[in-house]
């Protein structure tokens, strides 16, 4: 297994701002909250990839 497909989830919950409103404390929902965006981020790549015009 890649150790960065690890380590940037385990980051980015360990790097979040100890004071903000959107912080997410509970790992379940941290890493069901992280695969959501991650999913956002590849559908708008492939949509974004789908709508430019070939030259």
């Amino acid at each position: 297994m890649n150790i960065r497909l690890i380590a940037q989830p385990i980051w980015s919950y360990l790097n979040q701002q100890l004071c903000d409103r959107t912080s997410v404390w509970s790992v379940r929902r941290f890493w069901y909250l992280y695969k959501v965006e991650l999913l956002r981020k590849c559908w708008q790549q492939e949509f974004s990839q789908e709508s430019r015009p070939y030259h």
